[in-house]
């Protein structure tokens, strides 16, 4: 079971305002913290989502933010990325089904409420898509207005092209069948965005 909305109230940034209004058209979820809160503030919401299991991403925000030791101040099993297991236990399949995986976006798209992912050694491509529900970390300063602005950061000249790329937007979901909106179908039941100022 999904944590309730978190407060949306504008903030006074019109990129972050944007990106709050577009996360919940996209019935997904976002706060924005001050650093010092940001671990604290991304476990509860995982404790209050049911989270048994947390899978980080392998960058040096999650541990200046101090997201481990929150988690399991909460009670919450923490692994990093690459994580060792079996893909059957990474997917949930066995072990804990409540997992959540843990990414920090290169950047978001306040127009579309989308998080783009950009693959890496610490940040797997699987990351967003194996688990149950799926936080992401965002930097403020990593928003842009519009997807060719970040399509256009990404493949920058001179810039070495990711493995893969994932844009986010909002919990999975698809329509495949008899034209039924069924959400989880490719990936997490739920996205929270921890926005830091």
């Amino acid at each position: 079971m999904a944590p309730a909305q978190v407060s949306t109230a504008a903030v006074g940034d019109p990129l972050v305002d944007l990106l709050l209004e577009s996360l919940t058209r996209r019935k997904a979820t976002g706060q924005v913290v001050q650093p010092g809160d940001a671990g604290r503030a991304a476990a509860r919401w995982m404790a209050d989502a049911g989270v048994a299991r947390a899978v980080l991403a392998g960058d040096p925000l999650v541990d200046r933010i101090g997201l481990a030791d929150a988690l399991r101040r909460e009670g919450i099993d923490v692994l990093t990325w690459p994580t060792g297991l079996g893909k059957r236990e990474s997917m949930g399949l066995e072990g804990p089904i409540d997992v959540c995986g843990v990414t920090v976006p290169a950047r978001a798209v306040a127009e579309r409420g989308t998080v783009v992912l950009e693959a890496s050694a610490g940040h797997g491509r699987g990351l967003d898509v194996t688990s149950r529900h799926h936080v992401a970390l965002l930097p403020a300063d990593r928003i842009v207005r519009t997807l060719g602005e970040a399509l256009a950061l990404t493949y920058a000249d001179g810039r070495a092209a990711p493995s893969a790329v994932s844009l986010v937007s909002g919990p999975s979901r698809s329509s495949d069948i008899e034209k039924i909106s069924t959400l989880g179908a490719h990936g997490a039941l739920t996205e929270h965005v921890v926005i830091i100022r």
